[in-house]
C-alpha cells in the first residue's frame, strides 16, 4: 500500500518552507495494514476508501517519496507533477459516469409514456432539449480536458518542464469537466422522472457517484481561485500547483 504520513522530528511535525507540515508517501506491505471498514457512503461505493491503520513498522527511505524529492527516472511522463497528472482523472470519470447517463436516459426515453401523457418520453419537447443540453456539456467538457492535457503533454515533451499556466488550465478543464458532468447527470436524473429513483436504474447510481466526485478536494471549488490567480498573472497560492 502507498500511505501518506506526516513526518515528525523531536517530537513534532517538521515543517516546510511554507509553514504546513512535511509530508511523504510511504509503500508498505499490504499485510502490515488494518482495513477498517469506515467506506459507507452515498457515492463511489466501489472505491473501496476504507480507513487503513499501522502500528509501528519501520519503512526505509528509500520506500518514501516527496512532491518535491528530484526526479529519478528520465521520461516525460516523470515530469508531470503528481497533482497535473491525478486530477484529471476525476474529471474523466465524471464525464464516463455523465455518459453513462445520457446513454441510459435514451433508453427511458424510447421505452417510457409518462402518466398523465399519451406521449413517449422521446417525444416531449422538454427532454429533446434536455438531451442536447446535456450532450453539448460533456463534449465541450471533455474537448476541453483533452485539449488542456494534449497541450501540457506536448510542453513536456518538448522541453522537460511542466508550464505553471498549462498545470493551471488543466487543473481548470478538470474541475470544469466534472461540474459539466454533474449539471448533465442532474438534468437526465430530473428528466426522467420516478424511473431514476429506482437502484435498479443505471442513473440513480449515476446521480450518487457524480455527486461524490465533486466532494474531492481536488475539483473543490476553492481550485479555481487558484487557477484564476496563474490566468492574472500572480503566483498560485498553493506549492501543489
Amino acid at each position: 500500500m502507498v500511505l501518506l504520513c506526516v513526518v515528525h522530528e523531536d517530537g513534532k511535525p517538521r515543517l516546510t518552507p511554507t509553514g504546513a507540515p512535511e509530508t511523504r508517501f510511504m509503500l508498505l506491505p499490504s499485510e502490515a495494514c488494518e482495513i477498517i471498514d469506515t467506506w459507507n457512503v452515498g457515492g463511489l461505493r466501489g472505491t473501496g476508501s476504507h480507513d487503513v491503520a499501522i502500528n509501528d513498522v519501520f519503512v526505509p527511505s528509500s520506500y518514501g517519496s516527496g512532491f518535491t524529492d528530484p526526479h529519478v527516472l528520465p521520461e516525460p511522463r516523470y515530469r508531470i507533477p503528481p497533482f497535473s497528472r491525478v486530477i484529471p482523472g476525476l474529471g474523466a470519470m465524471a464525464l464516463g459516469i455523465a455518459r453513462t447517463a445520457i446513454e441510459t436516459f435514451s433508453e427511458i426515453a424510447g421505452a417510457k409514456t409518462p402518466e398523465r401523457t399519451t406521449q413517449m418520453l422521446r417525444n416531449n419537447h422538454g427532454a429533446q432539449v434536455r438531451v442536447s443540453q446535456v450532450e453539448s456539456l460533456v463534449r465541450s467538457g471533455r474537448l476541453f480536458l483533452f485539449d488542456s492535457l494534449n497541450r501540457f503533454w506536448s510542453s513536456v515533451v518538448a522541453t522537460g518542464e511542466a508550464p505553471m499556466e498549462q498545470r493551471a488550465h488543466v487543473r481548470l478543464a478538470a474541475s470544469h469537466a466534472v461540474s459539466s458532468a454533474v449539471q448533465a447527470v442532474d438534468l437526465l436524473y430530473i428528466g426522467a422522472g420516478a424511473s431514476a429513483l429506482y437502484t435498479s436504474c443505471p442513473l440513480e447510481r449515476a446521480f450518487r457517484d457524480v455527486h461524490a466526485i465533486t466532494q474531492h478536494i481536488g475539483v473543490n471549488p476553492r481550485v479555481m481561485e487558484t487557477t484564476g490567480r496563474v490566468l492574472l498573472g500572480l503566483e498560485p497560492d498553493t506549492p501543489l500547483l
